[in-house]
């Protein structure tokens, strides 16, 4: 039987360290440089944090797959358990100086994910869960809040790179999501938005043609704060938070 305990423990210590090596960095200064679709950035930070969780992770469990955003699969990729890390999430914010960066780490087990982190690395918190163990943020449990008046509520936003800055429909999903609710963040840092949701601060998170390592970890901690998760028929949108926001939201965007 997976220890998800263990796997927990050791993920929220990746998280920290890389989000404080992050800061310290920022600090310092920071070169990057472009790539992917060309509004996407990448900076030493990504890669050294990414080659110091893999050295952790294959010490801890050298049997596990593991896949990085910027180095892809790395190894045992047939393995049942696989590790998706994000090690600087928020990479545009970071490379402007702005606080709002953490990273975003995800187990899957047999493809389901199981255990999941995501930290603000300014503030130095993190939110996590494993399966059927609940979620935590900064070390005590946490559930998702309740939001009776959604004209007091706001919501997350995020979009992958892959969707045009011009594209018509969400632009007009956000137009109508602003006239419902008091505000539609758009921070550019899932693992942001994510803390914010299970520490109910937040009412739901829309995501729209996402990265995967934005998503599987977020969800995982919803569900066990809570929260409901939806996804369209394609895939392609994801809707989680408070139920009832999140019924609004799929009224509201024409998919209840």
């Amino acid at each position: 039987m997976t220890d998800y305990a263990a796997i927990h423990d050791l993920m929220t210590s990746l998280a920290l360290e890389a989000g404080d090596t992050a800061v310290t960095q920022l600090r310092q200064g920071i070169e990057s440089q472009q790539k992917g679709h060309g509004i996407d950035v990448v900076t030493e930070v990504d890669i050294a944090c990414e080659l110091r969780m893999i050295e952790r992770i294959q010490q801890s469990f050298p049997h596990h797959g593991i896949t990085g955003e910027e180095h892809g699969v790395v190894c045992n990729a047939d393995a049942p358990i696989q590790w998706l890390i994000d090690p600087l999430d928020g990479t545009n914010n970071y490379v402007l100086g702005m606080p709002m960066f953490g990273n975003c780490i995800t187990v899957l087990e047999n493809g389901e994910p199981v255990v999941a982190a995501v930290h603000d690395s300014v503030s130095r918190i993190t939110t996590s869960a494993y399966k059927g163990g609940g979620a935590w943020r900064h070390g005590h449990p946490t559930r998702i809040g309740s939001f009776p008046d959604l004209r007091r509520t706001t919501l997350s936003w995020t979009q992958g790179y892959v969707v045009p800055t011009t594209d018509a429909w969400v632009k007009g999903v956000i137009y109508d999501l602003e006239q419902t609710f008091k505000r539609v963040l758009r921070t550019w840092s899932p693992s942001i938005d994510w803390g914010l949701i299970a520490a109910g601060r937040v009412g739901a998170f829309g995501a729209w043609k996402n990265e995967a390592h934005d998503l599987l970890c977020g969800e995982l901690i919803v569900s066990e704060a809570g929260g409901e998760i939806w996804h369209d028929a394609s895939g392609d949108l994801v809707i989680a938070g408070a139920p009832e926001v999140v019924a609004k939201v799929r009224e509201v965007v024409g998919l209840d």
